[in-house]
């Protein structure tokens, strides 16, 4: 067990493990994921160093843009990144069990993810719970994170009748805030700048690791223009125009 993740850390001290919690069934399972949810409320002090703050980078892949329209979560891949480092601890990625008929063909061309990938995955409820675990108490981060939180927030309600109480940054608006001059700001663009590899593109998991890199970039960047905390951050960004 990874003693440094913040949820498990919550865990040790209150006596609970997770093969613990497995044998006491399916309501002890669900408490502790509510459990989790209430104390991600408890959000880092905005006076917080950035390099000071555990962060998970996360993306999805979804069946398209809509999810109030029914549209799906496919994948799920997070990343941890502490003291303004990648970790070396495995990656979280996982299917999300999808309705037979509802992944469009252009997706499964751009994404890779067929029927095959999904028919057997978790069901959303338990993909979405696994996740929390993972994710514990740390900030979130996503590029063009609305996309990926509209996703978590309808199937948090939906699967959990809850929301995501976690602070969620935009690496998107990060970039901007960071490279005002650029005409493109997508998320290649971001990556060949900062000399990334780009390696397994709209892959939930490929897509969080490489963001997990630039974001790395991006907290150095952010000490060269003086900014160093959360409030540094969103001072920064509230002036933009």
């Amino acid at each position: 067990m990874d003693w440094n993740n913040p949820l498990t850390e919550w865990m040790r001290k209150r006596g609970l493990t997770l093969s613990g919690m497995a044998k006491q069934g399916d309501f002890q399972r669900e408490a502790f994921i509510r459990s989790t949810i209430r104390e991600a409320r408890n959000r880092v002090h905005l006076g917080t160093p950035l390099v000071d703050i555990s962060f998970v980078v996360f993306d999805l892949e979804t069946t398209g843009f809509y999810p109030q329209q029914g549209d799906q979560i496919l994948s799920i891949g997070s990343v941890r990144v502490t003291h303004g480092k990648v970790e070396d601890t495995p990656l979280f990625h996982t299917y999300v069990q999808c309705e037979e008929g509802m992944i469009p063909a252009e997706i499964t061309t751009l994404t890779g993810i067929s029927s095959s990938d999904v028919n057997d995955a978790p069901p959303l409820k338990e993909a979405l719970g696994e996740w929390l675990r993972f994710i514990g108490k740390c900030t979130l981060v996503a590029y063009g994170a609305q996309h990926d939180t509209s996703f978590i927030q309808v199937g948090l309600k939906k699967s959990w009748s809850s929301k995501l109480p976690h602070r969620v940054i935009d690496a998107l608006q990060m970039v901007r805030l960071l490279y005002p001059d650029w005409e493109d700001y997508s998320l290649d663009a971001a990556l060949r700048f900062h000399e990334i590899p780009i390696e397994g593109r709209h892959t939930a998991d490929g897509d969080a690791k490489m963001t997990a890199e630039l974001w790395v970039q991006l907290l150095k960047r952010c000490q060269q223009q003086q900014i160093h905390t959360l409030e540094d951050l969103y001072a920064r960004v509230s002036r933009m125009v």
